[in-house]
């Protein structure tokens, strides 16, 4: 019984993944072309909720499921299949192949590509805090000269100097907010997997040559 369930888990996953995976192109064709609309919409109508059906399953426990329970997963997925026209024999040879290729798929490579580009950008954030903070006390600094001169002339040339100071400031809380953006896009994408997870089926080395034509990596 558990065993039976475990594979209707796992056969469940495949399909919602296959769903992710083609709908993710689609949005790609989109991208290309500039269709930004066509690409919202299938992010907010297919993506976001498929993506929260697949957390789920993550880290359901099917074999504590009741009766009840289990059978409206069931039908859940029986209505996923009518409405994304499921062949399912289609299905059985992805969940076959992902087991074949399982360390050895694309999935392994996209995780280790997330998790090298999550370091990267926080090293880029430790070295814009550190920039932030060096800037910030240099602008105390100035501040209390400001305050503490009674000269106007140099009172000037202390606010000659602030001026591109705070300019640096807010320059590099732009650069924060846009690195702390970049940080939680990829948390999300390693957190909820199926970003990677849809390249199961796919050779390591296929997607590698896929990679190397698009950004004309040459040997």
């Amino acid at each position: 019984m558990e065993k039976d369930r475990e594979i209707f888990l796992n056969y469940m996953k495949e399909i919602i993944l296959y769903v992710l995976r083609e709908t993710q192109k689609r949005i790609d064709e989109f991208d290309k072309i500039g269709d930004l609309s066509g690409s919202e919409i299938l992010s907010d109508k297919v993506i976001k909720p498929y993506e929260k059906i697949y957390k789920a399953l993550l880290s359901s426990k099917i074999d504590e499921l009741k009766d009840d329970e289990f059978e409206y997963l069931k039908n859940m997925l029986e209505d996923i299949k009518e409405k994304n026209c499921i062949d399912e024999k289609k299905i059985e040879q992805l969940m076959k192949r992902r087991v074949e290729l399982k360390g050895k798929s694309g999935a392994e490579v996209v995780e280790k590509f997330y998790k090298y580009s999550l370091n990267r950008a926080l090293e880029k954030k430790d070295k814009i805090v550190e920039k932030y903070n060096d800037l910030c006390k240099e602008e105390q600094n100035l501040d209390y000269l400001l305050k503490e001169t009674i000269q106007e002339q140099e009172q000037f040339d202390i606010i000659y100097k602030l001026q591109p100071v705070r300019e640096k400031i807010r320059a590099i809380e732009d650069k924060y907010i846009v690195i702390e953006d970049e940080i939680k896009k990829i948390k999300n994408r390693l957190e909820n997997r199926w970003s990677f997870e849809i390249y199961g089926v796919i050779p390591e080395s296929e997607l590698l040559e896929v990679y190397k034509s698009v950004f004309d990596i040459k040997e």
